[in-house]
């Protein structure tokens, strides 16, 4: 893939931005478009294959097509993350490492694609992931209200039980609606509601991310409609995310609140009182009607012990195959029910494909978010805190499908977007989209 050449009068490599014509928008927002049909079938990650397939072949009969290095170091990573399959040990984790392969191709392909297609505008991105937050809401509300619900989805119903036995598939496609927990000690079972993703902290992890773009795309339109929805949606996601007790989740929502003012601030912008009025109806609910007593209690019995000596002893085992890493997670040593390479997407990348890979992740993830730093539209400075918040919480949190699929999205936007602007511009904010 080449680059387009550049006039010698031009003022910077960067100053148009990458338009590459016959890329139809449709593979590449099929995944969050559909998610609501594609998680009650247990298709997410079929159709991320299919999808991959056809954007690949759309790429490779197109000329021109732009890569920023960001993006070159994910791309690298997915082509590395084959090389370190060689490392996996059974039948079981070949099965999660092909999963996550699929998954990471599929981001790689799309971030790409999205960076160079004409045909994708901003406010198509943002009402596609904005129809996964809702999903997300609506399955906290599933996960409070029906928490021993358990999917069984007509893919999940196909696979033989070879494939459902790996614990990391059965969730993909026999997923449950909530975690239910009772630590030791606890007087009563603590329900985290996760749909529609297998785990509680996923379910934290895609409000922290999803949140700031459905503001974005409330900003962004015209009409009142958008607006409404995303208000009462995050009126809505207080009792379910107070009961999955996700502290980074809110530490994270918090940080991006205090950002997103502040930059705005800085340029004297309206924004930030609308911004910071959506973050005092967030807040308030939670200190009257005490529901914050729903995460100290966790935090009372829950230990952190447990994912210290995980970290521990996944440092310690990288260092005996730093390079290739394992391919996948492995059970835990020392602490029992958990594997090594999990409780955050940075130890999931370090164990699975060696430090070379984490080297490849976070020159993607803080290569994108230092690329875009100086974006300039009221808009994409809310879209860059969602590259903020996934900034430090991937040590704690995980990236499922959907997960890295908003970062690949908001970032393959904010790049774009910088690079039409060209850097050091200090252009006016957008016109808004019409949607």
């Amino acid at each position: 893939m080449t680059a387009p050449a550049v006039p010698a009068t031009a003022p910077h490599p960067a100053a148009t931005a990458p338009v590459v014509p016959g890329l139809p928008g449709w593979p590449a927002l099929a995944v969050p478009s559909l998610f609501p049909l594609l998680w009650l079938g247990g298709l997410t990650v079929p159709v991320a294959a299919v999808m991959t397939a056809v954007m690949t072949a759309l790429l490779v009969r197109a000329r021109g097509v732009v890569v920023t290095w960001p993006v070159l170091s994910l791309l690298v990573l997915t082509f590395w993350s084959v090389v370190c399959g060689v490392m996996v040990d059974d039948v079981g984790r070949l099965l999660g490492w092909a999963f996550r392969l699929v998954i990471l191709a599929h981001v790689a392909v799309t971030v790409l694609y999205v960076l160079n297609a004409r045909t994708i505008t901003r406010a198509h991105v943002l009402r596609a992931l904005t129809t996964v937050w809702v999903t997300t809401v609506a399955g906290g509300w599933l996960g409070l209200l029906a928490p021993d619900l358990r999917l069984s989805t007509p893919v999940g119903m196909l696979l033989p039980q070879a494939l459902t036995s790996n614990s990391y598939v059965r969730d993909l496609f026999m997923p449950p609606v909530a975690e239910v927990q009772r630590p030791w000690g606890a007087l009563e079972e603590f329900v985290r509601p996760s749909a529609p993703f297998p785990y509680a902290n996923s379910w934290g992890m895609a409000i922290l991310l999803l949140t700031p773009v459905a503001v974005a795309w409330a900003m962004q339109s015209r009409r009142a409609v958008p607006r409404v929805i995303v208000a009462a949606g995050v009126v809505a996601m207080i009792p379910p995310a107070v009961a999955t007790s996700n502290r980074m989740m809110f530490v994270g929502l918090g940080v991006a609140l205090v950002y997103v003012v502040g930059r705005l601030s800085l340029r004297d912008r309206a924004a930030p009182a609308l911004v910071a009025g959506l973050g005092v109806v967030t807040v308030l609910p939670l200190v009257v009607g005490g529901l914050l007593g729903q995460v100290s209690a966790r935090a009372t019995y829950g230990s952190a012990s447990g994912r210290v000596d995980l970290y521990r002893e996944t440092w310690e085992r990288v260092l005996r195959s730093p390079v290739l890493g394992y391919g996948a997670p492995r059970p835990s040593e020392t602490v029992p029910g958990l594997s090594v390479g999990t409780q955050g997407h940075v130890w999931t990348v370090l164990f699975s494909f060696g430090v070379v890979g984490l080297l490849l992740f976070l020159g993607f993830l803080w290569g994108a978010l230092v690329q875009t730093w100086r974006v300039v539209d009221d808009v994409d400075v809310v879209l860059h805190a969602t590259l903020v918040a996934a900034s430090f919480a991937v040590v704690v949190y995980g990236l499922d499908v959907m997960q890295l699929l908003t970062v690949g999205l908001v970032a393959a936007l904010l790049i774009r977007s910088r690079l039409a602007t060209g850097p050091g511009a200090d252009a006016p904010a957008l016109a808004s989209d019409a949607s």
